[in-house]
This record gives C-alpha cells, structure tokens and sequence, in this order.
C-alpha cells in the first residue's frame, strides 16, 4: 500500500526490518554462496572435472567437491578457482536487472541479488588479499597470474559501488522514502550486513570456532551498512530521472514471503549439510 508520510511509524518499520532481512538472507545464501559455489564447481566440470557435491553452511563457509585430473591444466585451475566470480557474479547481477522493471516487495529477494553478489565479491577480493600468498583461493589466483593488485582493489571499489547503489535504490519498496528520517534509513540499512554478520559471530563462538574472521565481517558489514544509509538521499536524488520507484509499505504477504523464502532457504541448507554441525 503507498503511504503519505514517509516516516514510518513503529509496526510500519518492524515490518520493513523484516522484509528486508528475509530479502538479504535468501539472497545472500542463493548468490554469495550457492550460486558462487556452483560456479567454483561449473569452472571444473568445463575442464574435466567431476562435480561430486556443493556444501553451503548458512553462517559460516561453502564449498564445492570436484574430483579433477591430475595434472590440470593452468587455466583449468583458474576458471575452476575463479569461477564463483566468473560464472556466479554475472547471472545474479542479471536476475536483478530482468526484474528491475516490476520493482515490488514481492520480489525482493530477487532484486536484492546483484547488490549482495557485489558486496560479496568485495569480500572475495579482500579475503584474497588477506590469505595471499598462504592459502591462493578466487582472486589470489589472478594475483598469482601476476595481475596488479591495483585491478583487484579497483575491481573492488567498483563492486562496492555498485553494491551500495542497487541497495539504496531498492529502500523505497520498503516505505522508505528522501524524507524518511536518517535514523529510519539507518536501521532499516543494518538489518542486512550487520545483523546476518552478528548472527554469523554468535554462531561461530557458540560452536567453539575462531571469531576473529566474523569480527572483522561484522565490522565490514557495519561499515557498508553506514556507508549505505549516508548514500540514500544523494544517490536517490541523482538517479530519480533514471529509475524511480515511490515509496510504497510492503504488505504482510510480502513480508511473510521474504521472512518465508530466507529461513526457508536456510533450514534447507541446515538439513541438507548435517556434517557442518557435527
């Protein structure tokens, strides 16, 4: 339903957290993790590599089993490492803009694709960069390739842009609009990185495993969150000409659909991949 003030009243911006945490979980764990997975697993299958099976843990790490020939060639190993990025990141990117025409709550844990596949890649870049030279992994290889780390931070800069726009571009399909109040746009901002970040450190400490690494996420998802809230009102402004979609109050129907398809999503994975819990 529209709304006339565009200052949301208390149940009004529970329901939009709400829909946008089950937008970001489903979106993340469909294209930062299943869809990246399957591309890592598609880049060996292309070189003769047999695809054995896909493990996603939804607060911790993916991968993929491929048993590959020995020896593989060079580029085998790259499109094989580098395949999340290659195959992954382009088709969730293009999910988002095959929708973006019919921009509604309905569909956005759809539309939320190429904004969590660029933040994600974002953090791709810099874990490579973090490992490098220990453990080579996605991008490491194109540092192995003796590609200039100044591409992969340029890469990543463009990524997080990207990433930061299209999120701020989907706020008015949860109520939000430019005289929204900052503290509004905030919190509805922290209910995507941040919050599915938390929940990721208390997962890992309640398990008994290192939290340094879900530390630092959480603080690189408070940052793009923070960083997302400042942009709304200049990036909506500019691009009001290009793409505008009115403020609008997400239905319960929509909302229960996004809360639905990201839980939804993630005890399938939970019951899918026992063997992470163990």
């Amino acid at each position: 339903m529209s709304i006339n003030s565009q200052r949301l009243s208390g149940p009004q911006l529970f329901r939009s957290m709400l829909l946008f945490f089950g937008a970001f979980l489903f979106a993340f764990l469909l294209n930062s993790y299943i869809m990246h997975e399957a591309g890592h697993a598609f880049g060996g299958v292309l070189f003769g590599c047999q695809f054995e099976g896909l493990h996603v843990n939804p607060f911790g790490a993916g991968g993929w089993n491929n048993q590959c020939p020995e020896p593989m060639t060079q580029a085998g190993k790259f499109f094989q490492g580098m395949g999340g990025e290659i195959f992954g990141l382009p088709v969730s990117i293009a999910v988002t803009l095959f929708l973006w025409h019919k921009r509604t709550p309905m569909l956005i844990s759809l539309l939320m694709a190429a904004s969590v596949a660029c933040i994600g890649n974002v953090i791709s870049v810099l874990d490579s960069f973090a490992s490098y030279p220990h453990y080579v992994f996605d991008y490491g290889l194109m540092l192995n390739a003796g590609i200039p780390p100044i591409i992969l931070s340029v890469i990543a800069i463009v990524s997080l842009v990207i990433g930061i726009v299209m999120m701020d571009l989907l706020f008015p399909v949860a109520g939000i609009g430019r005289t929204t109040p900052f503290w509004q746009v905030l919190v509805l901002s922290l209910m995507t990185w941040p919050f599915y970040m938390a929940l990721r450190l208390i997962y890992q400490s309640a398990n008994g495993r290192s939290i340094s690494g879900p530390i630092s996420l959480f603080i690189f998802g408070l940052l793009v969150a923070i960083l997302t809230a400042l942009l709304y009102k200049p990036i909506s402004k500019l691009l009001t000409s290009i793409t505008q979609t009115d403020p609008v109050l997400p239905s319960m129907g929509s909302v229960w659909l996004s809360v639905g398809l990201g839980v939804g999503l993630t005890v399938i994975l939970v019951l899918s991949n026992k063997i992470w819990f163990g």
